[in-house]
């Protein structure tokens, strides 16, 4: 039997301000390049007569995310100048990690990962030589859970968004026959 990998490019991460989920779906946020989420324990060791003896307590859990500035497209500046203000505001954010790998029109359900916590950390760095990116930290509030959902139809069209829409071969021309 072959073995398929996950792709790293099928699992995605959405977000909404705590307080708006009454309101406001998730938003994708467009042109992740990487995130890490990263989970820690605490080890104490105490040495006792017959060798050591370790406990654990909760340690810190945290994801670190990437993602590259684009300009042409108003809803994905609009994603990420809310998650900046997010960081600036100090408000509770909620993320999902989704796996994306099976959705369909004609299958929008998803077990994500699900997280509340903060944004520490904002940064947009502009090289001389490359793309404006844009990295955040954000410190999960205790461990996350993992649940069942069903993205939206909008949530969907964000998930198949290309880069670009297909324009004619004619100058200013249509795109049917």
């Amino acid at each position: 039997m072959a073995v398929k990998v996950l792709s790293g490019r099928n699992v995605i991460l959405f977000f909404r301000a705590l307080e708006k989920k009454a309101t406001q779906d998730a938003s994708k946020l467009r042109f992740q390049t990487e995130h890490a989420i990263s989970k820690e324990k605490e080890v104490e060791s105490t040495v006792t007569k017959d060798g050591i003896y370790n406990t654990i307590s909760p340690g810190s859990n945290t994801a670190d995310i990437s993602s590259l500035a684009y300009e042409d497209d108003s809803a994905t500046i609009e994603v990420w100048r809310e998650l900046e203000q997010m960081f600036d505001e100090e408000q509770t954010v909620e993320m999902w990690q989704v796996d994306i790998t099976n959705v369909n029109a004609e299958n929008l359900n998803v077990d994500p990962d699900y997280f509340q916590g903060v944004f520490t950390s904002f940064e947009i760095t502009s090289p001389a030589e490359g793309e404006v990116e844009l990295n955040y930290s954000y410190a999960i509030n205790g461990d996350g859970v993992r649940g069942t959902d069903t993205l939206s139809p909008e949530q969907l069209a964000a998930v198949e968004a290309s880069i670009y829409e297909y324009e004619s071969m004619k100058a200013g021309g249509t795109t049917g026959i």
